[in-house]
């Protein structure tokens, strides 16, 4: 099945220009662009309302806030800042400073927390840090956990529903899983995976399973530790291998996931066929459900984030310099049940009738 594109647009910037991260609060909707600008636009024209320049230097990341209201970014200046969407062009509502002055790769949010990793300038234990910060109180950070990764932390995420445990990937091939209640590291470590390789994104999927995307496209499920009775043992461990084989893509983009979807949404591309794709992956098994094809993407160019608006619609940006969206429902307005929706009574019955549905891994 193929998506209809709905708008685009370069939102104003220079040609040389590529957009990496999308982010929406509330009825707000932001990207991060290589020249280092925060650009603010509306849905669903794709316009640019505000543009904040030289929002941090070395512009690396952006994420909502816990509560939807505000953007956060950061970057290589070792800085922090939350925007409000409406007066973004003025001045940060708060930053937050890297005690050493390191430069920021990776950020997430839950309720008054932000947790910042840190870029690798040398290998080895200390170089790199896990922080978190309590916005109402801001000065410093109230955890630094600097001995569990010895490389470049590429992702950091917080639990769905318990508040404490923080995930962080890296390229040093390790997944950490800290309580972050606990102030010593040792004792804040609960769980390491290794998926053998660079980690390009990871996350919860489940309240007690994990995903890791590595750089070489290999793809995995854990079991989370449980936190709850000694006797429990996790759920076991599921390794797909490399999805490039299996979704005969070249790259892949990311593992989205919005709450009003059953379940996750795996994103790739392919520069040679000008494509990006989506693929519904089901529970228990993570098996795949119907694919949905995005026709000529971004073109030739690489496709840096998909962000999932509603279960028929979708945000594209990438190397190319625009920003895209997408109506994934069959009929092509955005309104209808989306074919990326598993759960959804068409895309069950075309499963069993095996109309587009992929090979389950």
């Amino acid at each position: 099945m193929a998506a209809k594109q709905l708008a685009s647009s370069t939102l104003g910037s220079p040609s040389d220009t590529y957009f990496f991260t999308l982010a929406q609060a509330g009825q707000h909707f932001a990207t991060i662009g290589s020249d280092d600008s925060l650009r603010l636009f509306d849905l669903p024209t794709v316009q640019p309302i505000n543009e904040v320049k030289g929002a941090h230097t070395g512009l690396a990341c952006l994420t909502a806030s816990a509560d939807g209201t505000t953007f956060v970014t950061a970057g290589r200046d070792g800085r922090v800042r939350i925007w409000d969407p409406r007066t973004a062009t003025k001045s940060p509502n708060l930053e937050l400073a890297e005690p050493k002055s390191a430069g920021i790769s990776a950020v997430a949010c839950a309720g008054n927390y932000v947790a910042a990793g840190t870029e690798s300038t040398k290998e080895g234990l200390g170089d790199v840090s896990v922080l978190v910060y309590d916005t109402r109180s801001s000065a410093q950070p109230i955890r630094s956990y600097a001995e569990s990764h010895t490389d470049t932390i590429t992702q950091l995420a917080w639990h769905p529903t318990q508040s404490n445990l923080l995930l962080s990937g890296s390229t040093d091939g390790l997944v950490s899983i800290f309580d972050a209640n606990v102030e010593e590291e040792e004792d804040a470590l609960m769980q390491v995976l290794n998926p053998r390789s660079a980690v390009h994104c990871a996350g919860f999927l489940t309240d007690d399973q994990v995903y890791t995307l590595s750089t070489d496209e290999q793809f995995s499920v854990y079991g989370l530790d449980k936190t709850g009775t000694a006797e429990e043992e996790p759920l076991p461990a599921h390794q797909f291998g490399d999805l490039r084989d299996k979704l005969d893509c070249m790259y892949v983009v990311n593992l989205a996931q919005e709450s009003s979807l059953p379940g996750p949404v795996l994103a790739f591309g392919h520069n040679v066929n000008q494509t990006l794709s989506l693929v519904p992956l089901q529970a228990p098994n993570w098996e795949m459900g119907i694919r949905v094809d995005l026709p000529g993407a971004h073109g030739e160019e690489v496709v840096r984030d998909v962000l999932l608006i509603d279960p028929s619609t979708a945000l594209t940006c990438g190397e190319d310099g625009h920003v895209r969206s997408w109506a994934l429902s069959p009929s092509g307005d955005g309104q209808n049940d989306s074919v990326v929706a598993p759960g959804s009574k068409k895309a069950k019955r075309n499963a069993k009738k095996g109309v587009d549905r992929s090979a389950p891994y």
